[in-house]
């Protein structure tokens, strides 16, 4: 079995995992358990243990985003492992958009995460690209091999996958080098990847960049479902978005056609541990890619790692990603955002009034939240 740690500070197994997170409402379904222990399944974006493992210290346990961190992630890390600032730790941040003819390309938004993956494969950082792209209208997590496939992906889709199973799939080829695109909970179980594997000296493939995607909540794959019934045909679905406030409406749109839906009848099919998520802004990623409210063909671009800045300096450079600067009141704007989600987040956890090691550490954090430190 691959889920034994050699050395690890932080004790923990499958038996802990259960406990403290798969059957609790804090889990978020992103698969850094799945595809790595014969007794953990995932079906759709439900995640469970199917038998009992006697291994006391695996990384089912180690990867989860939501289980108390060790050492080297407590240091390091941001989002639901801790606080590093409204938006986490950054190098700079700054508009983009695709360079990329936008009548070959069908970019939701900038198009600047499609653009980073392929500028990666073609200088060698990556050799595949775990992304998410639609299938008969649903999410379906899949290793892209070249520059069509990562570019098919292209576009935002509202419910869950748990792109960290087809990442720990695909880690598991000899010399793979993997560019995941993930949500902030994805990428916080891929980076406790990341420093794990530097700490053991693992072999293998690794996960070499993680563009994060800014997140406020995910749908149950369920919950699509009735939202699919209750308002759409079979017609293939060519977006789905949020418009700014104060629409508040998630609107579904084809080639021919387009339905709102009210957000009132959405929220009962957010996933529960999406509201207790202190993380808007995928604090965890090497770069955090977001929409730009009023400029649709933008990107707001959050570069956090040295790995990330020399990635997006060489887009640049190279004409893939036009650079502009993000203005003050939309960064106030999404610094003021940001904590509002981590403060609801707070919030949530003590109103569910559960003792869950990750609620009890996330409520320890609202005096140092509410500073602003």
């Amino acid at each position: 079995m691959a889920g034994i740690i050699q050395n690890s500070e932080q004790q923990g197994g499958l038996k802990e995992l259960r406990k403290e997170v798969l059957d609790t409402s804090a889990c978020t379904g992103c698969g850094s358990c799945v595809a790595i222990c014969p007794h953990v399944v995932s079906i759709e974006d439900r995640i469970a243990a199917i038998s009992d493992c006697r291994i006391s210290s695996g990384k089912c346990y180690l990867y989860c985003p939501r289980t108390l961190p060790f050492p080297e992630a407590e240091r390091s890390l941001g989002g639901d492992v801790g606080y590093r600032g409204p938006v986490g730790a950054y190098q700079e941040y700054c508009m983009a958009k695709s360079a990329f003819p936008r009548d070959e390309f069908s970019f939701q938004y900038g198009g600047v995460v499609s653009t980073l993956l392929v500028k990666a494969l073609q200088e060698g950082l990556i050799n595949c690209a775990v992304v998410t792209r639609a299938a008969a209208n649903f999410p379906l997590t899949v290793t892209a091999l070249n520059r069509e496939e990562i570019l098919e992906a292209a576009g935002s889709k509202f419910a869950l996958a748990p792109t960290n199973k087809e990442a720990n799939r695909s880690a598991d080829g000899p010399g793979n080098r993997l560019g995941v695109v993930a949500l902030p909970c994805q990428c916080t179980g891929l980076r406790k990847r990341q420093l794990l594997e530097e700490k053991e000296q693992a072999e293998g493939g690794r996960v070499t960049l993680v563009l994060g995607l800014f997140c406020t909540w995910a749908l149950s794959q369920k919950g699509w479902r009735s939202l699919l019934h209750n308002h759409w045909g079979k017609e293939s679905i060519n977006r789905v978005d949020i418009p700014p406030p104060p629409a508040g409406v998630l609107e579904i749109a084809s080639a021919r056609e387009k339905v709102a839906v009210p957000l009132e009848e959405i929220r009962e099919f957010v996933r529960p541990g999406c509201d207790v998520c202190l993380d808007l802004t995928a604090e965890n990623a090497d770069i955090s890619v977001g929409m730009v409210e009023g400029l649709e063909e933008y990107n707001t671009v959050i570069i956090r790692t040295e790995r990330g800045s020399s990635l997006f300096k060489m887009a640049v450079k190279t004409g893939c990603l036009e650079k502009t600067r993000l203005d003050d009141e939309r960064w106030n704007h999404l610094l003021e955002a940001s904590l509002n989600k981590k403060k609801r987040a707070v919030g949530n956890a003590e109103n569910r009034g559960e003792a869950l090691p990750y609620y009890e550490r996330i409520i320890k954090l609202r005096e140092r939240i509410e500073r602003r430190e």
